[in-house]
């Protein structure tokens, strides 16, 4: 029997499956990395190098692996990165919880799947929920916010446990003025000024910028560096929306056409992004702190290009919408190479706590530790990552080390795509393998069974959405409302 069509035989246990589910869901088919009083040595010494380490995590808004010198993309498009990646560990693998900054972002503060920390648009985090600055101040870490995207600042609830969150003044007044506020600039100004007075303490800093998040703007020299060429691998057929088996998103925006051009314009601006974490690395130079600072490099979400029918982000659920960057740099250079297993943004928390020998609440962290990974003695921590896209509605992907499954959630379409012989993920085979399909159909149910919410209703359309709890909504300040429409992530 197929698996979408067995779930229905359940529905009345689901209540009851999922609060079971829920009191454990760190527990769901993965192997998981445990943290151990006799660890090996290898990861000792990974302790031990980082004893008194800073953290700096830094976030390119919008940046796809696939368009990541480090990550294959032939243009120079990131070369301050490219130079860091020599020196750091690489995760090839890596993917993002949610294609959106505010849910994805409270994903990466509180290692939990979207549909635990319910987070969603205007919605806060769950009162209690424990986050990644909050344990880190409570370790001793001085802790400072530094974001250009409201979405990923107190202005939507997220960081408030950060001691210092700049999002303001500066920002602020240009929201006021009525710009878009894109620049790194001011950020990294911000970011300058702060070092010179806490450089002598143990730090975590958090830094989001928005480059290359569109709209795309750069300065005139770096606008200009691939206009006028094609970008690499440009297939018209392949970047367009086109005849698809699901709805397209939306026509591509009049402003930036033609399709390559626009594409070269995300090309320079994640140029742009790279200048940021080249002056970024300066400004850590300077002070003194490089050599003994954690520096991590990732992104919230990728952008789409019409590779599947659909633009920007937050409703593709591709690689292209999923797939993000992930760089550590640890301490003196050492540990550096690339790791190929999968791993998720919700797994950078307890890689961070567990490096550093501090305890977290493991009954409410659905991440694991990478410090196996790191240190080379494990080969993976999860069989599938699990990425949602699109509130209402929405997608998931399960994505596994061949295989892609995307659901769609009212449960009537799905495909699978085999990554081996089609990593652009263009042929469905789900009717070629419908053991594969089933396989992972069975891990999602385990997934979706262990968060608060569970999205059943993405495997059988019989299934209703679970309605999120009650709680209230965040009030937006008009700047941040206006800059919101004007980055397009509200009407």
């Amino acid at each position: 029997m197929s698996p979408w069509l067995r779930l229905t035989r359940l529905a009345p246990a689901l209540v009851l499956l999922a609060a079971a589910g829920y009191a454990a869901y760190c527990t769901w088919g993965t192997r998981r990395v445990s943290r151990s009083t006799s660890d090996p040595p290898e990861v000792t010494a990974l302790r031990e190098a980082a004893r008194s380490a800073s953290v700096v995590l830094l976030v390119l808004d919008a940046a796809r692996a696939d368009h990541v010198g480090c990550y294959g993309y032939p243009r120079a498009t990131t070369p301050n990165i490219d130079r860091l990646a020599g020196e750091a560990v690489v995760f090839e693998q890596h993917f993002c919880q949610f294609t959106r900054t505010k849910e994805s972002t409270a994903s990466l503060f509180t290692s939990q799947y979207p549909a635990t920390h319910l987070a969603y648009g205007c919605r806060p985090l769950p009162s209690g929920t424990f986050t990644m600055a909050q344990g880190l101040t409570q370790a001793g870490f001085k802790t400072a916010l530094f974001s250009s995207n409201f979405n990923a600042s107190p202005a939507l609830e997220l960081g408030r446990y950060f001691e210092e969150a700049y999002y303001d003044p500066e920002i602020r007044a240009v929201m006021q003025a009525g710009e878009t506020w894109c620049s790194p600039e001011p950020c990294l100004r911000l970011f300058g000024r702060w070092l010179e007075e806490h450089s002598r303490e143990r730090f975590f800093v958090y830094i989001h910028l928005m480059p290359p998040h569109r709209p795309y703007e750069s300065p005139e020299e770096i606008a200009v560096l691939f206009s006028g060429s094609d970008p690499p691998g440009y297939d018209p057929e392949r970047f367009r929306p086109g005849e698809y088996d699901f709805p397209l998103q939306s026509e591509l925006p009049d402003e930036i056409h033609p399709l390559p051009e626009w594409i070269n314009l995300y090309d320079a601006n994640l140029r742009y992004g790279d200048w940021a974490v080249g002056e970024a690395e300066r400004l850590l130079r300077d002070a003194g702190v490089w050599e003994d600072a954690l520096f991590i490099v990732t992104s919230d979400h990728g952008e789409a290009f019409g590779e599947h029918g659909f633009v920007w982000h937050g409703e593709p659920i591709h690689d292209e919408g999923t797939r993000i960057p992930l760089l550590m740099r640890f301490p003196g250079s050492s540990p550096r190479g690339r790791i190929d297993a999968l791993t998720e943004t919700i797994d950078i928390l307890p890689t961070l706590f567990d490096l550093f020998g501090l305890s977290y609440p493991e009954d409410r962290v659905q991440g694991h530790s990478l410090l196996g990974l790191i240190a080379g003695t494990a080969d993976r921590v999860r069989d599938y990552a699990f990425v949602r896209a699109a509130r209402h509605g929405g997608k998931y992907m399960v994505r596994g080390e061949r295989y892609s499954l995307l659901l769609w959630g009212h449960g009537n379409w799905r495909t699978l795509y085999d990554l081996a012989s089609d990593p652009e993920q263009r042929e469905d085979v789900l009717s070629d393998r419908p053991d594969v399909g089933e396989d992972m159909a069975d891990a999602f149910r385990e997934f979706a069974l262990a968060q608060a919410v569970p999205p059943m209703h993405f495997l059988d359309p019989e299934l209703e959405q679970a309605r999120l709890p009650p709680t209230r909504e965040i009030r937006l300040a008009p700047e941040v409302k206006r800059a919101l429409q004007n980055l397009g992530y509200l009407k």
